[in-house]
């Protein structure tokens, strides 16, 4: 998708990806007669809690005392102790929201499902490095997802150049594909910024994945869900710049 016979700047990249997302979202109305970004304009609101506790001795949440959740979504959090006011969702600029976590989550809207055939997309852009390696990415075929029987499968990638497929099943999670080095998935630079704009096109029993452009991997659906509502999903104590996902039917 990028050019090489030119040196690209951030701003470049920035243009490039948030081009394609906008081109997504408007063919988005064409084929489902509503945007995918409608409620960006929104005030944030509190959303919901799900899933177990958080293990003895886990990495401990940052609080990121935020002004919840956009209006429009809700929120499944993996650990039912987290608290809605430890997320900030703040709007950056239409169709762009700022997010601290916090929490590790996964955020959605109903009106994304999509089954069959179609595509999503989102552009993350990490603003700092976390204290360690943190994930982010998109998720599909969720079902469920305020229920202790939530299921879905998704698609990460973090800092280190690295991406993941897993599936959350009720309180368990399976790997599909353990974390792999790609050399197409960007590394976060010497700021701890990077910039990853991902997008799974699903087809039948197969999803393909790429990131800013450049094929990654393809989920299968003997493996996975693949129908269902879709979103993002954002780990804890992570400073990202995001789109809400566009889909496209």
């Amino acid at each position: 998708m990028l050019q090489t016979t030119r040196r690209l700047t951030r701003e470049n990249i920035w243009t490039v990806l948030l081009t394609v997302v906008a081109a997504g979202a408007a063919l988005g109305v064409t084929a489902c007669g509503k945007g995918d970004n409608s409620a960006s304009n929104s005030t944030p609101v509190a959303g919901k809690i799900t899933a177990t506790a958080a293990p003895a001795g886990a990495d401990t949440d940052h609080a990121a005392t935020g002004a919840g959740l956009p209006a429009g979504y809700s929120a499944a959090f993996d650990h039912a102790n987290a608290k809605v006011s430890d997320v900030s969702y703040s709007e950056k600029e239409p169709g762009r929201w700022e997010v601290k976590t916090g929490p590790a989550h996964i955020l959605f809207s109903p009106r994304d499902t999509a089954a069959n055939k179609y595509s999503v997309s989102a552009t993350f852009e990490q603003v700092e490095a976390p204290s360690h390696p943190e994930a982010f990415g998109v998720f599909v075929g969720g079902s469920n997802l305020n229920a202790p029987n939530a299921r879905y499968s998704y698609f990460i990638v973090r800092g280190d150049g690295k991406f993941m497929v897993k599936v959350r099943d009720g309180a368990n999670t399976r790997t599909v594909t353990a974390w792999t080095a790609h050399p197409s998935i960007p590394k976060q630079d010497a700021a701890g910024k990077g910039l990853y704009g991902i997008k799974i096109d699903v087809s039948g029993k197969a999803a393909n994945v790429s990131v800013n452009g450049v094929p990654i991997t393809t989920i299968s659906g003997k493996n996975a869900p693949l129908n269902g509502i879709t979103g993002v999903r954002i780990n804890h104590n992570l400073h990202l710049i995001v789109t809400p996902v566009s889909v496209i039917r």
